[in-house]
């Protein structure tokens, strides 16, 4: 092979595997920026790669032109600040100078655009001849050499974010950003000798096959999304996906295979109509069809062993199993944890009914036994409505709710508590903090999670809330100075009956997790012990 064909198998591999990389994250989550932003990275990764190999198939000067200028470069000097935007939503820096480096470096990129578009030759000349290449599209004028000088820049403070994050990470995060910084650091490396072209000069086998490291950071950045879960993309990979993807491969080689028996017959022949090649593409497609339908049974027994149809038929079977056991598995879960909850307070019930006959008449065992059992029944009922509120919460009664207001409500209720536990009270909300949602349910979340704040702080401390809206999101957190949770109960907390409280129930939480999932929310805890709690509620805006 030519090292334009090798270039051009090279820029194909991309623009496929990057190209499905991106349309993978952001359909697992379109309304999520993250997923927004890397979906336009990985689009303008997919854009260069295309408008550069029909650069380099232009049939004329002109038509090499129109590729490189209005849509090879636009692509190229769009990379690297989607990239860098990436990588802080992903690694979750969102501060003031966050901020700020994004918007220069959009500012940038927009500069960039308007000098390309508006000045022409400023910036970029057209393709012109380079080695082994008949229209090579990166040119640069003398002016031009600031865009890979900020694209460098750019590249390499993201890739340093993403290193630091990364060595500061522990279990599956570490992982995920393991996969994600060496992918891209393969995938800049492989592609930055591309630059070297730009300037005419070629370097011997890095040049094209450094392109091959593109390719490669796409294939193991989606084997981290699947495998790993990158992004928070949960996804359940099927056999009827594995199928999908099989007869669409099998369509487009067979479509393949119709076109070039088509040319080969065009070419032989000599016909130049139109009309000629669509009749005899149709009919070689009518010719392959038996063919394609039966390389197609193949793949059905070969891979699942049964027809599509009764495959979709065994699909369906087994995800109503799945969606069986786990109902099972959740009554399981709570009807232990119930048994263990009532246990105690019935072992006291039935110590006290023992001795009734017995000491009924003594007046110091009639007043323990008024208290004990009137405490333990208390207990019994507040475990049952818990449970009831857990398994079967009240329907949402949706209103326009403004979230500073119920959190100024349920601080005040609790003032009394605050002052006796000597806890600072600090408050910052954002004026635009307005949702959809149930007020009462609402209400029930804040005061659990404060009560549980001002258990952790037993000795004073401070209690820190604040809403912020940003890309469409209120995002509520409760911070506070207490004792802290260890890093293995962290994540079993919102499990029911799971609790780190002497007299705890386990269920509050669980209820609090139920309503802000039915509120189309998220709830995060982050905690070091000695140090605090965070808790970060995300709730989409009315």
């Amino acid at each position: 092979m030519t090292l334009l064909q090798h270039h051009i198998l090279a820029l194909t591999l991309t623009a496929i595997t990057t190209f499905g990389l991106g349309l993978l994250v952001f359909l697992a989550d379109p309304k999520r920026r993250l997923n927004q932003i890397f979906g336009l990275y990985s689009l303008a990764i997919t854009g260069w790669a295309v408008c550069e190999i029909f650069t380099f198939t232009a049939s004329s000067q002109s038509v090499a032109n129109l590729w490189a200028y209005y849509f090879a470069w636009p692509s190229v000097i769009l990379i690297a600040p989607t990239f860098l935007h990436s990588v802080f939503l992903s690694i979750g820096e969102e501060d003031r100078t966050t901020r700020t480096a994004l918007r220069i470096s959009y500012v940038l990129s927009l500069i960039f655009l308007a000098l390309h578009f508006f000045f022409h030759g400023f910036l970029t000349k057209d393709p012109q001849p380079s080695t082994g290449y008949e229209h090579f599209h990166q040119a640069l004028s003398v002016f031009g050499g600031i865009i890979p000088f900020t694209f460098l820049i750019l590249v390499n403070v993201a890739l340093w974010k993403l290193w630091r994050s990364y060595s500061q990470a522990t279990g599956q995060r570490k992982m995920q950003l393991k996969y994600l910084f060496w992918a891209s650091v393969v995938g800049y490396v492989g592609g930055s000798p591309d630059w070297c072209l730009v300037y005419g000069i070629h370097l011997p086998f890095i040049n094209p096959f450094g392109l091959y490291g593109v390719p490669c950071y796409s294939i193991a950045t989606t084997y981290a999304v699947l495998h790993h879960r990158l992004f928070n993309v949960h996804l359940v990979i099927r056999k009827s996906l594995v199928y999908s993807l099989l007869i669409t491969s099998l369509t487009v080689g067979y479509f393949g295979l119709v076109y070039s028996v088509e040319w080969l017959f065009r070419t032989t022949f000599g016909y130049q109509s139109v009309w000629l090649s669509l009749a005899a593409f149709a009919l070689m497609a009518l010719f392959f069809q038996p063919l394609k339908l039966g390389i197609q049974r193949i793949v059905d027994r070969l891979f699942f062993h049964a027809p599509h149809e009764e495959l979709a038929r065994r699909m369906e079977r087994l995800e109503q199993e799945v969606r069986q056991a786990e109902k099972l598995k959740a009554v399981s879960t709570l009807a232990a944890g119930l048994a263990h909850e009532i246990k105690n307070p019935l072992s006291s019930l039935k110590t006290f009914a023992t001795y009734l006959p017995e000491k009924g008449a003594d007046p110091a065992f009639q007043q323990k036994f008024q208290r004990i059992v009137t405490q333990e029944v208390d207990k019994i009922d507040r475990i049952v409505r818990e449970l009831l509120d857990f398994a079967k919460p009240a329907p949402l009664q949706l209103q326009p709710v403004q979230v500073s207001h119920l959190l100024d409500e349920t601080l005040d209720f609790l003032n009394s508590e605050t002052l006796k536990h000597r806890i600072e009270v600090e408050r910052s909300y954002d004026a635009n903090g307005s949702i959809r949602g149930d007020p009462q349910q609402l209400r029930q979340v804040f005061l659990n999670l404060f009560l549980n704040s001002l258990e952790a702080m037993d000795g004073g401390g401070k209690l820190s809330v604040s809403t912020v809206v940003r890309n469409g999101h209120l995002t509520v957190a409760i911070e506070d100075t207490g004792k802290g949770i260890s890093k293995e109960h962290l994540s079993h907390l919102f499990d029911p009956f799971f609790t780190t409280k002497p007299n705890g129930t386990g269920l509050g939480l669980s209820v609090v997790h139920g309503i802000i999932t039915e509120h189309r929310g998220t709830i995060t805890l982050d905690s070091h012990p000695g140090r605090g709690t965070t808790v970060k509620i995300e709730l989409p805006l009315d």
